[in-house]
Order: structure tokens, then sequence, then C-alpha cells
């Protein structure tokens, strides 16, 4: 097949997606409107199209743009990451198939945002011949916004699991990272207002109050420059600087997967949410997560069984449940056992990235029995 995405090439989830169908012997192209910061797969079609830089104006000649360049291109299917802006950008070239796929704010926050990006989101999912939702409650807010029932299905990703596993030693790995002894405690998140840094840089002292040894890993990927310098500030502040380490960007998946590895608790604590691979793929290296109580994570996560949850923005409650994480090693050992097994039994990227495959398959064959 020749496919096409309508996405971030810079975002590590699609470098992923172009990699398995590179590696299943497919022809990939990505059409973006982005410049280009990281590396894509060896083989990727890279197409890049520009417009002003006119608020009112860029996403319309963006669109038609984008029309010209998919057309050019002439691919079976069309797969537009994230419904906006991707999505409703891929769904102007008014090329078919189009897979839409939800991610997470792209669909609960990004409807509130401004009324026009509302009806654009509205417009291009009843445009799309199909729309993948990591989750249910994605599933059900694009069923809300107006997509056809019988188009939604809930297709997570998966975690490659060839990668991401639990470490039957991991002192090595600590002193890899210079974490030294004692727990370790990981934030999962870009350093983005959306992830509540702030609710994270607020609870650190008060975790150090009571458990004195652990370590922070706070990772400062994909980092608002002021959400980061405010974060910094705050940890200075408390005096909590030689706890806490910043790791940035890091080159491929091998080194994501040891850093996890090197972690007991992991933190994921955001506004809004999809399923997170992050959390997934930390759950499949055997770090127990605290989470934002909210429902796509709930699909996912039982509390007190794989995880614990707390109310979004709660300091005093994320304190608490990294503390009792990190003070009560039974209750760490059995959560940490049930994440694993989750992920292993619901999360293998073989077996989601085939079911991706076939939905191509149907969406391609449906076009060719159209004609």
């Amino acid at each position: 097949m020749r496919i096409c995405y309508v996405a971030n090439p810079n975002s590590i989830h699609v470098r992923r997606w172009i990699h398995y169908f590179l590696e299943r012997g497919h022809e990939v192209h990505v059409v973006t409107g982005r410049p280009l910061e990281s590396s894509v797969p060896a083989g990727t079609f890279l197409h890049f199209v520009r417009a002003p830089k006119v608020p009112r104006l860029r996403n319309l000649v963006l669109g038609w743009a984008m029309r010209r360049c998919i057309r050019a291109i002439e691919p079976d299917i069309v797969h537009a990451h994230q419904v906006s802006p991707d999505g409703w950008l891929a769904a102007m070239a008014g090329y078919h198939p189009l897979l839409l796929s939800a991610w997470g704010s792209d669909l609960l926050l990004a409807p509130r945002r401004a009324w026009r990006y509302r009806l654009l989101i509205r417009w291009a999912l009843r445009r799309a011949d199909a729309i993948a939702c990591v989750s249910e409650t994605l599933a059900q807010t694009a069923r809300s916004l107006g997509a056809d029932p019988a188009q939604v299905e809930v297709a997570p990703w998966g975690v490659d699991l060839s990668v991401f596993y639990p470490a039957e030693q991991r002192e090595g790995l600590r002193g890899a990272w210079g974490l030294g002894e004692g727990p370790v405690v990981i934030s999962l998140r870009a350093m983005r207002p959306l992830y509540n840094p702030f609710v994270i840089a607020q609870a650190i002292p008060l975790i150090l109050a009571r458990v004195a040894s652990v370590r922070f890993v706070i990772r400062a990927y994909a980092f608002d420059v002021e959400c980061l310098k405010r974060f910094q500030s705050s940890i200075l502040e408390a005096g909590a600087e030689s706890r806490v380490s910043y790791v940035g960007e890091l080159p491929e998946d091998r080194a994501i997967a040891d850093l996890y590895r090197a972690s007991d608790v992991a933190i994921s604590v955001p506004s809004s949410d999809g399923v997170p691979q992050s959390v997934l793929e930390a759950m499949a290296c055997g770090v127990v997560p605290v989470l934002s109580d909210l429902p796509s994570l709930r699909e996912w996560v039982r509390h007190g069984e794989e995880g614990l949850f707390v109310p979004v923005g709660d300091v005093e409650g994320l304190a608490e449940a990294v503390v009792r994480l990190l003070t009560d090693t039974a209750l760490r050992a059995r959560l940490r056992a049930n994440a694993i097994r989750l992920v292993r039994e619901r999360a293998d990227a073989r077996a989601a990235m085939a079911r991706y495959e076939a939905i191509y398959e149907r969406l391609v064959g449906g076009r060719a029995a159209s004609r």
C-alpha cells in the first residue's frame, strides 16, 4: 500500500507508525506543515507544505496546499493523526479513504477552545471514512460531535514488548543515569501546562519531607520554556534541587525503556488525557503509576490494583499517593506485577498494529469496490 500520513513527523508516536509500516513493506509518505526537528526512519517520503503566518488564513491556505500535495501522491489511504488540526486539514483534500486517529486533547479539549475549532472538528469527523480512538471515552466524544457511530471504533496502539519490559536487576541502570541509591519517581509527561507540572513541583517537597531518600526524574522534552523556568524556580525555592534530575529528548525507545526500568513510581497527572503511551510503556517496564482520575485512564487501570488515582490538581493527594507506594513495598510489588500483566495481556503493539493494517486493507478494499 501507499500510505499517506498527515501528521507531525517530530512526534515519537508518528515515527513509530512510520517505522512499523515501512518494515511491513509499505510505501509511506508524510505530509506536514511543520518544520522537521527530528529524524524520521529511512525510506520515508516527506512532503512539506507552507502557509502564511496569518491566523485567519493559515489553515485555509495550508488545507489547499495539502490537497494539492495529497492528490499528487495518489495514496491508497490517507491517515491523519489527531483530529485537530491534522484531521481537518486532511479532510480538506477531499481524498478517500480517510482515516482519522483521535489521540486525546484533540477531541477532549480542542472543541472547547474556539467555536471555529469545534465546527472544523465536526466537519472533519463527518468527512472521514473511519475514526479510530484510543479509548471508549474518546469514541463517545467523537459520536457526540457528530461522527457516524458505525465508523467509530476503539483501537489502542499498544506497546512494543520487545523493548518495554521489566528489569530483573536495576542497580546498573540507576548507576548509568546517575540516580544513586533510594527509590526513583519519574514524571512521564511533557513540561506543558496541560500536564500540571506545578502540581508535581509542589508535591515534591511534601514527598521529600516523608521519604528523604527519594530521587525525582523530570522528563523535560517538548517543553514550554516559561513552564520549565517556573518549575525549576519552584524546585529551587523548596530547596529540592539536589533531589531532582532533568532528562530531555531521548534518541530512541531503548533509552526511554532503560530510564523507566530504573524507576519505581511514575507520575502522570494531566487535566485531560486519552490513553497515554508513556504510562503503558512505564507499566510494561514495572513502574507503578500515579494518575489523574480521568475516565479514559479508568478503562485501563484500577485504583489499588495496577496503580493509584488522584483528583486532578490535588497536590496533597498526589504526595500522599506517591508516599504510600514508596513506603508500602508489598503494595508496590503487587501493583507492579498487575501492571506488567495487564500490558502484556491487553496492549501488545504487534496485535494492535496488525489490527490497524487490517483497517487500512478494509478501507482500501471498500474504495476499490466503489469504483
